[in-house]
């Protein structure tokens, strides 16, 4: 079972929101693709754009490795623990975050080797990159700060002296470095997470002051309980002093860089806390506590090559649960996700000061911002939508997804922790889900999400005569507004240009409305289409509306050689089509009791407008003549049903002779001779014939009973008739198949001739 988790490894229970707050209509799911993941949890997500590659961590032990659309490529073994991820700036190194291992590996993403391995003596678990050093939240001896890992100490010239490297000296690269390993999961193999770290409370577990609703945009800041600190812990919204780097800070030297620890400042932190950086403000670094309630944050400058404190704030917006963190594409702000309050929370990066919200739903858990600015805001519910997009600064949601299981879109699917990235060019989305039981990990690939969703309805009358002039509208709906000079293009599509003719490009008016006229000369349903062919900020949409355009009647018959037919014999079926526009073309149909409808054929009729065809019968039989309508004709279609006969035979035996009664032929039994009757008839599961006995008494015929017996499979039934022990006695009998009475109803009713019997002494 996968168990959810937020960058870093530390879990996360599945929480189920069962409605939305804020009654938001989803848009349907919109990835291009989706695939299921060889994971059992997840820990964070980085996308190549050079290699247009995806890397996601897992506790797993592992880096997997997907393309873009989503297919696992590679997986990467030997990575204990693997938790937070960053890219380097040329884009040809992931860096992974080792905690069980206390170090952080190199991986190129060309040959998806790891290169080297940097140990720090601590357990890292969440990354940031700026410039060239590598920024690592971590734990060790009971305790959380935050790192350093300077990759290329030579051009930083505030780098203080190093102690003497550690005495066991690092790989580089590993003896055993990983290679790439087949996709099948059960070629590789997936060991238990022993990742310790406690579980995230669920939102029940939030302090008693947090408020179950959104808050209202006042923040209450004042802890109740604040931490120790060693100095005056600062305004909530003032920037903390900065504090000068300590010249006795830890730092060693590591495979040609430099480890320093020790530079969380003068406010502890409970566990690693999680990092965001931003290539548009390489010079801080926001760091904020995961999971804990309330929710603390810090933001570093890091300008220097180490890590200031510039602002703190404790307990913002009453928020807890803290399960992503980012900083905006100019750095200007920090985005939280935290399970309450139910909005993404923006704060300035100077001061932390309130600085706008994106309004989601219930327990947000997931923040990630594309290179262009725009925010993908997620959250944990499995009834609404999952990934809500914003532009920069704005509340306004530019579009949702809403996410089912795949291969089961009426179930649900829920997005994990932290599991947002954006590829580089802001052209695709990535999203990584599970089921409602945590199962079934599966990375989505959301094309386009910068784009407002298009849709386009179209509106004309139902039904409308030929040659008539008809008015058609429409309208273009998003989220939002579409650009000025918008338009159309339509295009009619009738039985005489089922291909489609071009009615060219309508405007749009700034309402979003468009409407034209149009007079159709054809008959039967006449199709206009209206595309919308998007642009920078909408998606391309189009949609239909059929309308019914009138046709004359059509005059058509069809009729056989006769009514009921002889098992095996063949019907004459003759189809008539009256005066019709161009087409002349008519088709016969069969469909014989129990059976499936056929074409018999479909031909021009001849100049008498006449279409003729044969057809071998054995059971009842329904005939159409079917004219499918043309231009001006409409379609008719007319049926003629014939019954068929069984093939039935009686045959009589245990007579001694055959002879004549007058002039009627019988069979000779000795009075106390029983007689055996065979039938054979036409098999048909479930099929019984009806024996008839009739005894001749006074000049006349009197019924001395009928009985069903049932067809063996080779359609034979044996009937045996004790002697009447008298002579002078004459009877008669015969075999029956009765329409519906003998089991089915697959043919007419038939019957045998009378077998006569004569019983002497």
């Amino acid at each position: 079972m996968l168990t959810r988790h937020v960058a870093g490894g530390t879990a996360l229970s599945v929480l189920l929101a069962t409605a939305s707050l804020l009654g938001v209509a989803a848009e349907p799911a919109a990835a291009d693709s989706a695939a299921t993941l060889p994971i059992t949890s997840y820990s964070d997500m980085v996308v190549d754009g050079a290699h247009r590659r995806v890397f996601i961590s897992t506790t797993d032990n592992k880096v997997v490795v997907a393309d873009y659309n989503g297919k696992t490529v590679a997986q990467i073994t030997s990575e204990p623990g693997a938790a937070g991820l960053v890219l380097s700036a040329d884009s040809s190194t992931v860096y992974v975050a080792l905690p069980k291992a206390d170090a952080i590996s190199a991986i190129d993403t060309a040959t998806l080797r790891e290169t080297a391995r940097y140990p720090l003596g601590v357990a890292p678990r969440h990354l940031a990159m700026t410039r060239h050093t590598i920024w690592f939240g971590y734990a060790a001896d009971g305790s959380a700060d935050l790192g350093s890992l300077d990759l290329d100490p030579e051009t930083d010239p505030t780098t203080p002296p190093t102690t003497p490297p550690p005495t066991t000296p690092p790989t580089t690269p590993p003896t055993d470095a990983p290679t790439p390993t087949p996709t099948d999961p059960e070629s590789t193999p997936t060991p238990t997470p022993t990742d310790t770290t406690a579980p995230s409370p669920s939102p029940s577990d939030t302090p008693t002051d947090t408020p179950t609703d959104t808050p209202t945009d006042t923040p209450t800041d004042s802890p109740s309980d604040p931490p120790v600190t060693t100095s005056p812990t600062p305004d909530a919204t003032t920037p903390a002093p900065p504090a000068p780097f300590a010249a006795d800070t830890p730092t060693r030297t590591t495979n040609g860089a430099v480890v320093t620890l020790g530079q969380g400042g003068p406010h502890t932190w409970s566990t690693a806390p999680m990092l965001a950086s931003s290539p548009g403000n390489p010079d801080v670094v926001a760091a904020g506590t995961p999971v804990q309630s309330p929710m603390e944050l810090q933001v570093y400058n890091v300008s220097s090559g180490h890590a200031e404190p510039q602002a703190y704030r404790w307990n913002a917006n009453n928020a807890g649960n803290m399960q992503d963190i980012a900083l905006s594409a100019d750095g200007k702000q920090v985005l939280v996700a935290s399970g309450a309050p139910y909005f993404q929370q923006a704060y300035r990066t100077s001061d932390l000061a309130d600085d706008g919200r994106y309004t989601t739903d219930a327990y947000p858990n997931a923040v990630a911002v594309a290179p262009d600015g725009t925010i993908a805001a997620g959250i944990d519910g499995a009834y609404e939508p999952d990934v809500y997009i914003f532009r920069p600064r704005s509340d306004h949601r530019v579009r949702t997804y809403d996410f089912g299981v795949v291969g089961n879109p009426g179930t649900a699917s829920a997005l994990v922790a932290g599991g947002l990235a954006w590829a580089p060019d802001s052209s695709r989305l990535f999203a990584v889900t599970v089921d409602v039981y945590g199962q079934h990990p599966t990375l989505r690939v959301l094309t386009d999400p910068t784009k407002s969703v298009t849709a386009v309805t179209v509106s004309a009358p139902s039904t409308a005569k030929r040659a008539t002039k008809i008015t058609v509208s429409g309208k273009l709906t998003a989220t939002t507004a579409f650009p000025a000079g918008a338009k159309v293009t339509v295009t009619r599509t009738d039985l005489t240009s089922p291909k489609g003719t071009s009615l060219g490009a309508k405007s749009v008016a700034a309402n979003g409305t468009f409407s034209f006229t149009d007079t159709p000369t054809t008959g039967g349903g006449v199709t206009y289409t209206a595309t919308y062919a998007g642009d920078a900020t909408h998606t391309a949409g189009s949609g239909k509306r059929v309308v019914q355009v009138s046709r004359l009647a059509t005059a058509a018959s069809v009729k056989t050689n006769r009514a009921t037919y002889a098992y095996g014999s063949t019907a004459t079926v003759t189809g008539h089509l009256g005066k019709t526009g161009r087409s002349r073309v008519l088709s016969i149909w069969a469909q014989p009791a129990g059976g499936q409808k056929k074409l018999v054929k479909s031909a021009k009729v001849n100049a008498a407008g006449d279409l003729k065809v044969t057809y071998r019968l054995s059971r009842n039989t329904t005939f159409w003549a079917s004219f499918a309508g043309d231009a001006v004709s409409a379609p008719k279609s007319v049926a003629r049903s014939v019954g068929t006969q069984v093939s039935v035979s009686l045959a009589v035996s245990g007579n001694y002779r055959k002879g004549k009664v007058g002039s009627t032929s019988y069979y000779w039994f000795h009075k106390k001779k029983s007689a055996l009757f065979t039938t054979h008839m036409t098999y048909a599961s479930g099929r019984s014939q009806r024996l008839d006995l009739q005894v001749y008494y006074k000049g006349r015929w009197y019924s001395s009973g009928s009985e069903y017996f049932r067809l063996a499979i080779t359609g034979t039934s044996r009937v045996g008739l004790a002697g009447p022990g008298e002579s002078g006695i004459r009877a008669r009998v015969r075999a029956v198949y009765v329409k519906g009475s003998s089991g089915d109803r697959l043919n007419t009713t038939t019957s045998t001739g009378w077998k006569y019997l004569y019983y002497t002494n």
